[in-house]
């Protein structure tokens, strides 16, 4: 059957082997054909919408939000996904099937249209990289009013495979033990506490994609000496999710990079400076037609990423242009910063932000969870980094706050030094 919008994955599965498992929360288990008929039912209910119009949804890890996903998109709207406050209107836009809010973690959201050529195309590259297919069960505990989320869908739904829905908190271990997942996508937040409170969780885990932000040397270091394979990867919402990714099972797997762009991606790095970073450059077929209400894309997306191509062709990940601050007349990344605080080995959790300071022009502050004296983490940067790279502000707490896709929020990490 032709394939329209992500329900005609749900019905065409529906079709082939109806008793096959679509979805799964706690010990219930939802069919491919009992999916496709309440996603029937629902979109019988559905009227007086114009195609193409841009409808806001409210998602939660239930069974309910996501057939209202896929029933809105059956009957011709683009659905945009939102957790708690509504999205504002907006005009229709007849080539898209889901809009999304960007994160938002270090400035106002932008939204971002996608088309169900994007997202066929971004399954496609995706399960050709992770060699995933109909018999895997994938973890789906990010949010899905995030790309991150709802491409976890997209993947299983177009592969004909399930997936393990539940929200991430104490009751993922035995959501973990009970369903057997095979692949799973986290944030590096996410991995932290998982090793502080269970690493066994994640060694029966065929593929721990882990994405969202750069893994930190400290992370990187505790996952060799556990000996725990992850899949780093590296994405964006204008991109349909993943972009480079390494392959699984690769043993450099830790190198410090995303891996290699995915088949049919093109990244290239714009302006690069004698290092060979510059702004990540993407395109093809995944990548998205340009900001809603905004003009159309015309060549390569150039994101406000900071990064550079090895020689390998692996694409290494900075953070954000606007992770590079000045302080006191030096260029410091922030990102940078984080990695040597995690290299000391005595915090759990750290959020790094650069807050307007009269001495030196932008103070570097740090964000901590910790049981030590913060002075005590400062000391031992100091002793193998320049002056600039030790925060000269500390808050200790007992979790970063995060935003609901398990990013660091770094908005409100800026206003608790800005209010201290």
């Amino acid at each position: 059957m032709d394939v329209h919008t992500p329900a005609d994955w749900v019905f065409r599965n529906a079709e082939r082997d109806p008793d096959a498992p679509a979805l799964q929360f706690g010990d219930g288990v939802v069919t491919y054909h009992q999916l496709a008929d309440e996603v029937v039912r629902r979109a019988q209910t559905i009227t007086g919408r114009a195609i193409g119009a841009v409808e806001s949804v409210r998602v939660r890890h239930d069974l309910s939000s996501i057939v209202d996903v896929l029933a809105h998109q059956h009957v011709g709207t683009c659905v945009m996904p939102y957790a708690h406050d509504r999205n504002a209107a907006v005009d229709t836009n007849p080539g898209a099937v889901v809009c999304f809010a960007t994160s938002g973690s270090t400035g106002p959201p932008r939204l971002v249209p996608l088309s169900m050529a994007n997202l066929r195309a971004a399954v496609v590259a995706s399960r050709s990289r992770l060699g995933t297919g109909e018999k895997d069960r994938w973890l789906l505990t990010l949010p899905l009013h995030h790309v991150g989320g709802m491409s976890v869908l997209w993947r299983s739904f177009e592969a004909g495979g399930s997936a393990v829905v539940t929200p991430f908190g104490h009751g993922i271990f035995e959501a973990i033990e009970r369903s057997a997942p095979t692949v799973a996508s986290w944030v590096p937040t996410m991995v932290h506490r998982i090793l502080d409170t269970g690493a066994g969780a994640l060694d029966g885990i065929r593929v721990n994609l882990v994405g969202g932000a750069r893994i930190g040397a400290g992370l990187r270091n505790r996952l060799r000496a556990e000996r725990i394979a992850v899949v780093p990867t590296y994405g964006m919402t204008e991109a349909s999710s993943q972009i480079a990714t390494h392959t699984p099972g690769s043993p450099d797997s830790l190198d410090g990079t995303a891996g290699e762009p995915l088949e049919g991606v093109s990244v290239t790095i714009s302006e690069p400076d004698e290092r060979g970073f510059g702004r990540v450059a993407v395109d093809g077929p995944q990548v998205f037609g340009g900001y809603l209400g905004g003009d159309p894309r015309i060549g390569p997306f150039i994101s406000n990423d900071l990064g550079r191509l090895t020689s390998s062709g692996r694409l290494e990940v900075l953070g954000r242009v606007d992770d590079i601050v000045v302080t006191g007349g030096e260029n410091v990344s922030l990102g940078a910063v984080a990695d040597a605080v995690h290299e000391t080995g005595l915090v759990s959790d750290a959020a790094i932000v650069g807050v307007h300071d009269p001495e030196w022009g932008t103070a570097v502050c740090a964000m901590v969870a910790t049981s030590v004296d913060p002075t005590d983490i400062a000391d031992r940067i100091r002793a193998s980094n320049a002056p600039h790279m030790v925060p000269k502000r500390w808050m200790k707490v007992d979790a970063i706050p995060l935003l609901p896709n398990g990013k660091h929020d770094l908005n409100a990490v800026r206003a608790a030094f800005d209010a201290k």
